[in-house]
């Protein structure tokens, strides 16, 4: 059911509000009656397709995606105080390496706007059960992460190309599922970022080599925080 939400000024009063999730923000074609096209965001990655080595590199290079990029500019926007982006645009380019550009403006309140011109249906539906867009807000709490994070990965002898698969669909085990040959040794490191953090990029990483599953995941604090893992094929596509 959708409610109604109100795109105005913060509170003048307490703390600052704190930044929307990126689910929380809104794509939309044209700003609506009572608000404006305010500064342009753009964010933009480069990645390569295919099981290859990977020798620390950022997850947003290895996770190169119109889906990863679409949502750091909803957190740009998000940090700016702005409750939707308008007008995106998206531009991929390239083959086996290719890189994807997005741009878009964000949406801001007219000054001499009435209370009752800001406030409009909720830009986001909700529903009985959290979206794979919210989440995703949950394993991957701050999208800036994924510049920090290095992520590198071994493949072993004999290991076959496969096709990508969504980090949801990577099964993080304690020990490796019987039957399951191992696809290669992943590994992530941050300085500043969470285990869970870390755990996330590995089953990403493992996802786009092809990967079924992450077994026997170690992190350790050497003065950075480091995640390692066996990632192994998946049992079918």
């Amino acid at each position: 059911m959708l409610g109604l939400l109100a795109i105005g000024c913060a509170s003048s009063q307490g703390a600052p509000p704190k930044p929307l999730p990126p689910s929380e923000v809104a794509e939309l074609a044209t700003a609506p009656a009572g608000y404006r096209l305010g500064e342009r965001l753009s964010e933009k990655c480069s990645g390569r397709q295919g099981l290859r080595e990977i020798d620390e590199e950022s997850l947003a290079a290895v996770d190169c995606s119109l889906e990863r990029v679409t949502r750091a500019l909803r957190a740009r926007a998000a940090s700016l105080s702005s409750h939707a982006i308008v007008g995106k645009r998206c531009h991929v380019s390239g083959g086996e390496r290719y890189s994807v550009r997005c741009s878009a403006r964000i949406l801001v309140s007219d000054a001499d706007a009435s209370p009752e011109a800001l406030a409009m249906p909720a830009l986001v539906e909700r529903g009985p059960a959290p979206s794979p867009a919210q989440v995703l807000d949950l394993d991957e709490p701050d999208p800036s992460q994924s510049a920090a994070i290095r992520v590198s990965f071994a493949p072993s002898a004999g290991a076959k190309a496969r096709a990508p698969r969504r980090y949801d669909r990577v099964a993080e085990t304690r020990e490796p599922a019987v039957g399951r040959s191992p696809l290669g040794r992943v590994s992530a490191r941050c300085q500043d970022c969470d285990e869970l953090a870390l755990r996330h990029a590995l089953r990403v990483t493992a996802g786009r080599m092809g990967a079924g599953e992450v077994a026997a995941v170690r992190c350790l604090d050497e003065g950075e925080h480091r995640c390692v893992a066996t990632a192994l094929e998946p049992w079918s596509y």
